[in-house]
């Protein structure tokens, strides 16, 4: 790929079909990295990659240290779910290493998923995440905005969001719940905010509330 690449890490977005999801320009970069990062699942898709891997942690900061160590020495590739600038890594990144030190290729995120797979535009929609976040504040923009979508996980869980927004006076919305979507166990749920209310579902589910009853 030559010396260029050596000065950036490059950031790839892997979507839920995996190594499937992946341009040829995409596949290219992760073959001739010599460090990749990546969660346990996403490092897995490369078994016979003879880089160093190297398992991201919630703190970046040791891989930050690699990273920067290495910077215009060695080829180095993250492996991200879906399109990294999305409440992903890529924004952390680029303000530990500066955007000259970044190059980020995306994917397509799940909410993107999300909203095709239910046949609704998403230009209007308030879009936003529960994931490691203060959960209060989606409360005043998903009351504003006919469509929202909402990234929720363990902890912030469909029920919890449903549970805020009621206590909030916002009561009709239609619902779209996914789990695993893009995997093999994609489930969608198709409900109201009441209905979820003491509902289980799978963690790093992707919520999409459509105003009307």
């Amino acid at each position: 790929m030559g010396e260029p690449f050596k000065e950036k890490v490059q950031v790839v977005g892997v979507g839920e079909d995996g190594i499937l999801s992946m341009s040829l320009k995409a596949m290219r970069l992760i073959q001739d990295a010599e460090i990749l990062f990546g969660s346990e699942r996403l490092l897995a898709l490369f078994p016979n990659h003879d880089a160093k891997k190297i398992l991201l942690q919630a703190d970046l900061k040791e891989a930050v240290g690699i990273i920067r160590s290495n910077l215009g020495r060695r080829q180095m590739a993250v492996l991200a779910p879906g399109d990294p600038n999305f409440f992903g890594i890529g924004p952390e990144l680029i303000a530990q290493l500066g955007k000259d030190g970044v190059e980020i290729f995306p994917n397509v995120s799940t909410m993107q998923l999300a909203f095709a797979r239910i046949k609704e535009g998403w230009g209007d929609a308030y879009l936003g995440s529960v994931r490691n976040r203060p959960i209060e504040a989606i409360v005043e923009p998903v009351r504003a905005a006919s469509k929202a979508g909402l990234l929720t996980d363990d902890r912030h869980t469909p029920a919890a969001v449903a549970q805020l927004l009621l206590q909030h006076g916002i009561e009709e919305r239609r619902v779209y719940l996914f789990e695993e979507i893009g995997g093999g166990e994609e489930r969608l749920t198709k409900t109201n905010l009441t209905h979820l209310i003491g509902k289980t579902f799978s963690p790093a589910g992707v919520m999409i509330l459509l105003k009307g009853p």
